[in-house]
């Protein structure tokens, strides 16, 4: 155990506190694992050249338990699996849990225009905001095209219509390709709490609905993943800055948990693991 045989009695909170980690964490086959939503391509090389350069996996891939979907780490996962390291950490949870909600990520851009979808055939609709809430709630358009131009909140529907599940995500992807959003250096994503802030300083918001636990879980059952960054999980005690190193990930999965449960040990033992109740803001 490390460090703990130095010391003459370890605190029994340390104990604890390792004990509940070691608890939520596992190793598993990467190949076992389901993704449920496309990848940035750009996103997937900076987080490749950083895993590559660090040789760790930093963060551990958070799962729903039962089915072995990926609700967090996507990226993670496709860089392993390029990189061809057989296994990775992960953190399973209880998804049916009412203590894990899902909500999503909203493209956000200055570069978005209008034109820029219109030309390239998608339909365009002008909405008030409430009304444009409710259709891309009720899939009657697979976006919902937002700015303020002089204090004033502008909307639009972009391809409306009436969609089922399968129908929305097609034409979700039409829509994205359209406006060349994810090739879009300038594009980035924000939570709904940030979208005043966005608005007030000149972004385009393209607002889309939430998918249910179910949905994702069904997508990804069936290998028909989300279009990129289209899911925000919000899970208790997620678990970050493992730092597990990639070469351990080439053990067996016994040796692997060996291996983790001494690097956590240590760690613990040192004063260097720490639980936040509060939200944070992390700095990579």
């Amino acid at each position: 155990m490390g460090l703990k045989r130095f010391m003459a009695k370890p605190p029994s909170w340390v104990d604890r506190l390792l004990e509940e980690i070691l608890k939520r964490l596992d190793i598993t086959n990467t190949g076992d694992l389901l993704h449920h939503e496309e990848i940035v391509p750009r996103n997937f090389k900076r987080l490749k050249e950083a895993m590559f350069n660090l040789g760790c996996m930093v963060d551990p891939i958070v799962i729903d338990k039962e089915h072995k979907v990926v609700l967090d780490g996507n990226h993670r996962l496709m860089v392993l699996r390029d990189m061809e390291v057989p296994h990775a950490v992960v953190q399973p949870i209880d998804y049916s849990s009412e203590e894990i909600t899902v909500g999503t990520w909203l493209p956000a851009s200055d570069g978005f225009t209008l034109e820029q979808f219109t030309k390239n055939g998608i339909e365009a609709e002008k909405v008030d905001r409430e009304e444009g809430m409710v259709a891309i709630a009720e899939t009657k358009a697979a976006f919902m095209f937002g700015y303020r131009e002089n204090g004033s909140d502008e909307h639009y529907l972009l391809a409306p219509g009436s969609y089922s599940l399968d129908g929305l995500v097609d034409v979700q992807k039409e829509v994205l390709k359209a406006g060349n959003v994810n090739g879009n250096g300038g594009v980035h994503y924000i939570s709904d709490d940030l979208k005043s802030t966005e608005l007030e300083d000149g972004k385009v918001i393209l607002f889309r609905r939430s998918y249910t636990k179910e949905e994702i879980v069904k997508r990804a059952k069936e290998g028909n993943p989300f279009p990129p960054k289209s899911t925000r999980h919000l899970i208790p005690n997620r678990i970050i800055r493992l730092n597990m190193k990639l070469g351990w990930l080439f053990e067996n999965r016994d040796d692997g948990l060996k291996l983790l449960e001494g690097m956590l040990a240590n760690r613990a033992y040192a004063g260097n693991v720490r639980r936040y109740p509060e939200p944070v803001i992390v700095i990579y």
